[in-house]
C-alpha cells in the first residue's frame, strides 16, 4: 500500500434483502490515522454496512477494498481488521488475560507473541492488575474495556467499533477514547458506529451520515455544521406545561420545531438577534407568555445535523454502568 493509499474503499456499495433495500449505492474512503463516524437513526442501514466491511456479507453491488485489495468476504483476519460489536463478545469464565490469550491466537498472533502482545493489551486498557479476575467478576467498564483490547491485541491496521462505549460512565468512556486516539495516532485506521453524536463530534476526524439506506451527508463535523447552517442559531424555547394545541400551532406558525409531540423543547434556526427573536415569540404568543419557562441560544451541532437530514436528532442512549 501506498503512503497515500486508503485503509479502507467503498465503492458504490449495494445490499438488497428481498425487495429490502439496506443500502443504496454508498461510496467513502476512510485513511489510515482517521478516526471515521458512521451515524444515522436506527434502520439507516449502518449495521449492513458495518457487516460488509467486516465481511460478514457479501453485497449485492459494488466492491470495498482493505488497503487496496479486495475484501473476500468471512476472511476478515486475512486483511488485519478488526472487529468490536456493540454487545460484549467475552468467555465470562475465563480470567481477562485468558480471553486475550484466546482471541489473539484465533486472529493469527504467533504463539511466541501472544504473551507481549496480551501484556501490552491489558496495560493500555489498564487492567494488568486484574488480568488474572474472572470476566463474571469483572464491572461492565471493565469488560468494556477488555472486549475492546480483544479486538486490539492482533494490532489490526483497520477497526471497526461498534458503539465502543455503550453503556459505560464518563470515566470509562475517556480512557476509551484516549486508547481510540492513540491507535490511530499509530496510523490504523478507525471506524466508529456510535449513537453518541456529542462523542462523534468530539472524536472523529470525519463522519458519513446514512438514512434510508442512502449516504445523505460527509465531512469533518465542524464542516457539516457549517455547510448545513451556516452561521445560524438555534432559538431554543422550553415551555412549562404542554402547550394546548392552538398554542402549538402558534409556535409552528412562527417557525419553531420539536422532536416529538411529547417533548416540551422548540427550537428554530435563525440569523435574527436574540432580543429580536423574543420580541417576535411574545407577539405571536400573545397573552400566553407566561407559558414559556426557559429561552436560549446556541450554535448547532450534530445532533441538528441528524435532525435537518434524517428527521431524528439520536436514539436513546443505554443506562450507564460502571
Amino acid at each position: 500500500m501506498t503512503a497515500t493509499a486508503a485503509a479502507l474503499t467503498i465503492d458504490q456499495l449495494g445490499v438488497v434483502y428481498g425487495s429490502h433495500i439496506a443500502l443504496d449505492d454508498v461510496s467513502l474512503q476512510v485513511r489510515p490515522g482517521e478516526i471515521f463516524g458512521v451515524l444515522g437513526p436506527n434502520g439507516a442501514g449502518k449495521s449492513t454496512l458495518l457487516r460488509a466491511i467486516t465481511g460478514k456479507l457479501r453485497p449485492t453491488s459494488g466492491q470495498i477494498l482493505i488497503a487496496e485489495k479486495a475484501l473476500s468476504p468471512g476472511k476478515a483476519y486475512q486483511h488485519s481488521i478488526g472487529f468490536a460489536p456493540q454487545f460484549l463478545g467475552l468467555y465470562r469464565y475465563l480470567t481477562g488475560r485468558e480471553n486475550l490469550e484466546f482471541f489473539a491466537r484465533c486472529t493469527g498472533v504467533s504463539r511466541y507473541q501472544v504473551p507481549a502482545r496480551v501484556s501490552q493489551a491489558l496495560e493500555e486498557i489498564e487492567l494488568t492488575d486484574k488480568a488474572h479476575v474472572r470476566v463474571d467478576q469483572m464491572s461492565g467498564g471493565m469488560q468494556r474495556r477488555l472486549h475492546l483490547a480483544a479486538t486490539l491485541v492482533s494490532h489490526p491496521s483497520l477497526l471497526v467499533l461498534d458503539e465502543p462505549t455503550a453503556g459505560v460512565d464518563q470515566g470509562v468512556r475517556m480512557s476509551i477514547h484516549a486508547l481510540i486516539r492513540r491507535r490511530a495516532e499509530q496510523g490504523a485506521a478507525v471506524v466508529i458506529v456510535t449513537h453518541e453524536l456529542d462523542e462523534a463530534e468530539a472524536l472523529c476526524h470525519r463522519v458519513a451520515l446514512l438514512h434510508q439506506g442512502r449516504l445523505k451527508a460527509l465531512a469533518e463535523p465542524q464542516t457539516l455544521v457549517q455547510e448545513t447552517f451556516g452561521n445560524s442559531q438555534l432559538f431554543v424555547v422550553r415551555t412549562a406545561h404542554m402547550l394546548p394545541p392552538a398554542l402549538q400551532e402558534r409556535l409552528q406558525e412562527i417557525g419553531f420545531h420539536r422532536d416529538s409531540d411529547e417533548s416540551s423543547e422548540w427550537w428554530l434556526q435563525s440569523d435574527l438577534p436574540l432580543d429580536m427573536l423574543i420580541d417576535h415569540l411574545y407577539r405571536g404568543l400573545g397573552g400566553a407568555r407566561d407559558a414559556i419557562a426557559e429561552v436560549s441560544v446556541r450554535r448547532p451541532g450534530l445532533k441538528d445535523v441528524m435532525q435537518h437530514f434524517t428527521g431524528a436528532r439520536t436514539d436513546s442512549a443505554a443506562e450507564p454502568v460502571s
